[in-house]
């Protein structure tokens, strides 16, 4: 008689990090994961960038989430889009309810320094993405959790600051194998701003609710 075993498939790794005001972080995340992000001390803009594990080139564009969904907003079940118009991820819970599909990078910058700080910031997210074996061959604009940017009537844009309480936070559950990487910039005081400099994000991925 053939007796037949049946496999056990260990889970994916799960993983905490704190990412501080200022930093980037990394961190790998397996298709049918959660991804959690909490804005620790409120007032806090997340910065959320991903990429294939295996394909640089396979990233998550927020331009791409915008057209799929027919939505300027992101909102409660929203497929995040990749820029091969595959869903990366899915939006799955939300105790803040405002995010940012439109604005680039959110560094601190003023007139004058536009440019190089947006280089400056650039450069480190392709270190953290290169640390991680990953090349981008171009880096893609961010999603911005937690940050409120209004689209009026007539079309311009007003940002309203960064709307997350302490404790803030929303749960991705996670479609592709990826490499995320997850900032906490700097105050850019034309889009928003927080007494004290920046401040603390948690990051959890784990294999269940």
């Amino acid at each position: 008689m053939l007796l037949l075993t049946r496999a056990t498939l260990a889970e994916p790794e799960e993983h905490r990090l704190e990412v501080a005001g200022g930093a980037i972080a990394t961190v790998a995340v397996a298709a049918g994961q959660l991804l959690a992000i909490t804005d620790l001390e409120g007032g806090q803009p997340a910065a959320l960038f991903a990429a294939a594990l295996d394909d640089p080139g396979h990233i998550l564009s927020p331009h791409h989430t915008r057209v799929f969904s027919n939505s300027f907003v992101l909102r409660l079940g929203m497929r995040l889009m990749s820029n091969r118009r595959r869903p990366v991820m899915v939006l799955s819970r939300d105790s803040v309810g405002r995010h940012d599909l439109l604005m680039p990078v959110t560094e601190a910058a003023d007139a004058t320094d536009v440019a190089e700080t947006t280089a400056r910031f650039r450069g480190r997210l392709a270190s953290a993405f290169a640390a991680r074996r990953l090349d981008l061959p171009r880096l893609p604009d961010p999603v911005n959790l937690f940050l409120d940017v209004a689209v009026l009537a007539d079309g311009r844009l007003e940002p309203r600051g960064a709307s997350a309480p302490a404790g803030g936070a929303v749960l991705l559950r996670v479609l592709m194998d990826l490499i995320v990487a997850i900032a906490a910039p700097l105050p850019d005081h034309a889009l928003w701003r927080r007494a004290g400099g920046p401040g603390r994000l948690a990051v959890h991925v784990r294999n269940h609710p």
